[in-house]
């Protein structure tokens, strides 16, 4: 567990990884940090919903490779556990690098629409984390107890504008930070149930689908929290729903011995 969590600590803080079905506190698989737009790279779903075409794809191989390069060069400095500081941030300043010239390749790719369906996506993954200030010190939309690594500016402007746009009230805002509170405690509680005893691919997939379903019903309440047209300005924020625990990164896991 301990050589998992490092891998994949360091791998957020990289920004290599986008993750969801957010557990915000312990170990976070949360709605939380990681741009969202490294994945339309890979992700086949979500070159699906985006309707990305063959020529779009085509122009994202060159950045394609550079982001498995990167990944293959995490994997052999932290891979097992092993941490080295002095390697991290070089790896990490490379890794940033990388990004940047991703997101400029994706920035020219792709279209007006298949951008604003990206950020309601983006918007859907964050969960309750869009709400949180997104000046806050220690991790920001992480979450508290997370790995607190602070939010890209990408998140940063999105959590701002759903908030511009709302225009929630001290009650409202009083009454989502309560409801995200207890989905914190429920997820986590849920997370520590199933993991009771170590990881494994199929406990991982039930994580994914029971936090998936407490999400739920934990948005239906913050909808219930907003008036007639803050209701219609949430439905353009976030369009239609998209399942998100497809972008579930997927982590092969030492099978448990009976």
């Amino acid at each position: 567990m301990r050589a998992l969590r490092c891998f994949v600590a360091a791998l957020l803080a990289a920004g290599m990884v986008s993750v969801v079905a957010a557990q915000p506190g312990g170990f976070n698989f949360g709605g939380f940090g990681g741009d969202l737009s490294l994945m339309v790279l890979s992700n086949k779903d979500l070159q699906e919903e985006l309707k990305v075409t063959e020529e779009q794809k085509e122009k994202f191989k060159v950045a394609s490779e550079k982001q498995s390069e990167m990944m293959k060069e995490w994997r052999e400095a932290f891979g097992g556990g092993k941490f080295n500081r002095e390697k991290f941030e070089e790896i990490r300043e490379k890794g940033e690098k990388i990004n940047a010239e991703i997101k400029k390749i994706l920035d020219e790719t792709l279209t007006a629409e298949q951008k604003k369906r990206l950020k309601q996506i983006t918007i859907q993954q964050m969960g309750f984390a869009v709400f949180n200030d997104p000046e806050a010190k220690g991790g920001g939309g992480f979450g508290k107890g997370g790995f607190g690594f602070p939010l890209g500016e990408a998140q940063k402007a999105i959590m701002k504008e759903v908030q511009d746009a709302l225009k929630l009230n001290d009650s409202q805002k009083s009454s989502i930070k309560g409801i995200n509170a207890d989905f914190t405690k429920e997820s986590r509680a849920i997370f520590q149930d199933v993991f009771r005893g170590g990881f494994d691919q199929e406990k991982m997939a039930e994580v994914t689908k029971k936090i998936e379903k407490l999400r739920k019903e934990m948005w239906t309440q913050v909808e219930e929290l907003l008036d007639d047209d803050q209701k219609k300005t949430w439905k353009d924020l976030v369009g239609e729903p998209f399942d998100t625990s497809k972008l579930m990164p997927q982590f092969n896991f030492p099978r448990q011995r009976d």
